[in-house]
């Protein structure tokens, strides 16, 4: 009988050191042998994304991201890269297309390359509606995800891969849709009205 997907029995097999402590991740993680075939995927992963052990990574990913993706893997495997923070569009198990943060790098076993381990982060936001007919643009709902998380305006910048500035500008964006005057009170609204 197959060791079901997701299970710390199967985690253990491929990687005994980390199986208890990701098998647990409430973000989607995965493992992929240095053929880029995904060899472990938590239960986060697989209800996003299905059961895709066995099947390339590929499968997955959006064809506008797949150049960049095929080349930070291979970057992995050869040693030039051994980690990315990227944001990428992934089809999900119900045929969607949504937009993820993956941050991965390289297993290493006795000194050698053997596949690459990630964290796909939904950060996919629809158009958000606003209570006074105003709609934050997709960049504005992303922002406000992060304010959300409470994540520092050099940290969203860093991860959007935009100038502070822009963040700044698309905060005061979002403060002049919400009507509010801080971070904090835009958060507390943002909650109130379902939007994060």
């Amino acid at each position: 009988m197959a060791t079901p997907p997701g299970s710390i029995e199967e985690l253990r097999r491929i990687a005994p050191d980390l199986a208890p402590s990701i098998a647990k991740l409430t973000v989607p993680a995965y493992i992929l042998d240095r053929n880029a075939v995904v060899r472990w995927l938590n239960k986060a992963a697989v209800a996003q994304f299905g059961d895709l052990r066995g099947k390339r990574a590929s499968h997955v990913v959006a064809p506008e991201d797949a150049d960049r993706a095929r080349r930070e893997f291979a970057g992995k495997l050869l040693g030039t890269i051994e980690a990315t923070d990227a944001t990428t569009d992934l089809r999900t198990a119900d045929g969607r297309t949504v937009r993820v943060d993956i941050s991965s790098t390289q297993l290493v076993d006795d000194g050698a390359v053997v596949g690459v381990f990630g964290l796909a982060d939904p950060t996919d936001l629809p158009h958000v509606p606003l209570a006074n007919s105003l709609e934050l643009t997709p960049r504005q709902a992303e922002v406000l995800r992060h304010l959300a998380a409470g994540h520092s305006t050099d940290c969203i910048a860093q991860t959007l891969g935009i100038a502070e500035a822009t963040v700044r500008n698309h905060v005061r964006g979002i403060l002049a849709g919400l009507d509010v005057h801080t971070r904090l009170e835009a958060v507390i609204r943002a909650h109130e009205l379902g939007l994060v």
